[in-house]
């Protein structure tokens, strides 16, 4: 009896590390595809022509020429002001922090609890959406001029989103035997939230994939 309470206890356990990943995954997902659809195609929207339809108020009945203006909200802090530079700067700086105080990058290297299996299918499928990401905007987006967006790009975006599930489960069945789910979880969210969104928001798009490129390089010289 205490042997199949074991035995089902461990299932359970392993159901539910599985079950936090796939919701890790999709939270994940959405929030790099949001990112990348701000980043890369709201920024090239001109908000201005609109802004008089957004303003207009409703046609008041009987009266076709009164149309009252609603005032304008106030206008936000640009992307590039000091204080925001100051607030996303501070953000990363206080992740990066965090994961240095649990030593996340030297257990990583050298901790025999990593699943490092695990750990090179997900750095396998960050390369390729880095090498999706690099040819999109760059070569579709620089070179040939098209517009960086979901109805022009629908199979890469498609390749993305699954690369990026499997990239999220992957380091999650890494990460947990040594940290656990709950942390793990934890950990990754704070990495795509605290660090690759703030940079994301800083650094222009070619700096992004030389900056990307870079310390890539050098992760992998560390990782063997």
């Amino acid at each position: 009896f205490f042997s199949l309470l074991s035995w089902s206890s461990k299932s359970t356990s392993k159901i539910t590390s599985l079950a936090l990943a796939w919701l890790g995954a999709v939270v994940e997902g959405k929030l790099i595809v949001g990112l990348y659809h701000r980043v890369v195609v709201e920024m090239n929207l001109d908000l201005e022509q609109s802004a008089p339809l957004r303003r207009r108020g409703p046609r008041p009945e009987g009266n076709d020429d009164a149309m009252p203006m609603i005032p304008p909200p106030p206008p936000g802090l640009p992307p590039r002001h000091p204080l925001q530079l100051m607030k996303r700067t501070a953000i990363m700086g206080g992740t990066l922090y965090a994961m240095h105080d649990i030593n996340l990058f030297h257990n990583i290297i050298h901790s025999p609890e990593i699943k490092h299996e695990w750990f090179k299918i997900g750095l396998a499928s960050s390369i390729a959406i880095m090498a999706i990401k690099a040819y999109l905007e760059l070569y579709q987006g620089k070179k040939n001029k098209k517009k960086v967006e979901y109805e022009n790009f629908r199979a890469a975006t498609h390749a993305s989103i699954v690369l990026i599930l499997i990239a999220w489960i992957s380091f999650h069945k890494s990460l947990s035997p040594l940290y656990g789910g709950f942390k793990t979880m934890l950990i990754m969210i704070g990495f795509g939230f605290g660090v690759l969104l703030q940079a994301a928001l800083m650094i222009p798009v070619w700096g992004q994939n030389l900056l990307s490129f870079v310390i890539l390089t050098f992760f992998l010289q560390q990782y063997k």
